[in-house]
């Protein structure tokens, strides 16, 4: 994604370090990336996510906990949290906080670890984006489900990341690069019943029309079924777009562990109007303590023609600290 900067942590550390004796402080870090050779095109050098955190934590007067995380990329984004005792509520103001459904929409297909996340498809719009000014609860654990709901502020996002079938990042399928949105409303659970785990969650995006966005109102959702058995991790998706062209996407895949390796095995097909394009992900995860290295084969096999099949090697890495 962006390259992370940690200009400001010493002095933002000695800062919070000055605080009272509860008070907790951590940096932490992330990295992750790969070497890709796509149908031979050459060999490329991407890194999705470099992000340096920066978390503080206290304890107001009244018993109710506080914390706050800044992470530094190219900009400086921040979250504040309360925990009220009876679930807890975050705040965003630049741009940083998520939606519900992103919260809850990682794949329970994910068995690699460079090309995995949620949907294959990129018209697959999680509200994340525009519901950066935000307000989010979280519940406590209800029978072993956490229930969180989020209420993005109106005002005027980047949607570049949300391309769609035939769209670019100047000039998305879905809309132009910055959306001007009156709100976005979502809501997600996650959870297990007798040792499967249980996700679901939706968004209501309302895009301003009348206010310049090009866009189409969508209330894109999701539902996730995993669960392990006899060393096997197991795995079943469904995304529901709700764009113009009623894109939705199946998934489903196993995963196990064989002399020290993790081995993953992932199936999708995307359905359009238009088109249907399917897609296998064969992946190997070799974690070594704080670095994990994998190879990952994909395979992009569209109807109706060869055109624009696909065939991908990754050599990934991630660091954490």
């Amino acid at each position: 994604m962006n390259r992370s900067k940690i200009l400001g942590a010493s002095a933002l550390a000695s800062l919070m370090a000055a605080g009272a004796a509860q008070a907790e402080m951590s940096v932490s870090g992330y990295l992750l990336g790969a070497f890709a050779d796509s149908d031979g095109g050459g060999l490329a050098v991407s890194n999705t996510s470099e992000t340096v955190t920066v978390s503080y934590s206290d304890s107001l007067d009244n018993g109710m906990g506080l914390a706050v995380g800044m992470d530094i990329t190219d900009s400086l984004g921040t979250v504040v949290t309360i925990d009220t005792g009876m679930g807890s509520v975050t705040f965003s103001a630049d741009g940083k906080g998520d939606s519900a459904l992103d919260k809850v929409d990682g794949s329970t297909v994910c068995f690699s670890m460079y090309y995995c996340g949620a949907a294959y498809n990129a018209s697959y719009n999680d509200g994340d984006t525009v519901s950066g000014n935000s307000i989010r609860y979280v519940s406590p654990a209800i029978n072993g489900f956490t229930i969180q709901a989020s209420m993005g502020l109106e005002g005027t996002y980047d949607n570049s990341g949300k391309t769609g079938a035939g769209g670019t990042a100047a000039s998305p399928a879905n809309g132009s690069a910055t959306e001007k949105v009156l709100g976005t409303d979502s809501i997600g659970i996650t959870g297990s019943i007798m040792g499967v785990t249980v996700k679901a969650g939706m968004a209501d995006i309302n895009y301003d029309q009348g206010g310049g966005s090009t866009s189409v109102d969508q209330t894109p959702s999701m539902y996730g079924l995993g669960y392990s058995i006899a060393g096997l991790d197991l795995g079943y998706n469904v995304y529901d777009s709700d764009d113009t062209a009623s894109s939705e996407e199946t998934q489903y895949g196993v995963g196990t562990s064989m002399m020290g390796v993790y081995l993953g095995a992932q199936f999708a097909t995307h359905d359009t109007t238009g088109n249907d394009t399917d897609y296998m992900t064969l992946s190997a995860i070799k974690s070594m303590g704080a670095a994990s290295f994998s190879y990952e084969y994909v395979e992009v096999d569209e109807a109706g023609g060869t055109s624009n099949d696909s065939d991908a090697h990754y050599l990934g890495y991630s660091i954490g600290f």
